[in-house]
């Protein structure tokens, strides 16, 4: 008798949170965004930055010096935290 055994592989992709911060405000990021690496998110981050300036600049606020995005896992560890001068913070 042959038994024929199916195997399913299941990948599971990290999420990222990308919060938003002016340096005493914080904005959580509650939905995410699953990429499937750590140099994908931080390709996401450049982009969402890059959106939110042009966003943001439409609401009349162009002084971005405070302003950071921290780029958090699923554990709300941080993972990188980059000024909206695309420069990243320690």
């Amino acid at each position: 008798m042959d038994v024929l055994i199916l195997f399913r592989t299941v990948t599971f992709m990290p999420r990222f949170f990308y919060h938003l911060s002016d340096g005493v405000r914080t904005v959580r990021d509650s939905n995410g965004v699953e990429l499937d690496s750590l140099a994908a998110a931080r390709r996401h981050l450049v982009t969402h930055i890059r959106e939110l300036r042009g966003t943001l600049s439409d609401r009349g606020i162009h002084n971005w010096s405070k302003w950071t995005v921290i780029v958090s896992d699923y554990n709300n560890k941080p993972i990188q935290t980059m000024g909206f001068d695309l420069i990243p913070r320690i």
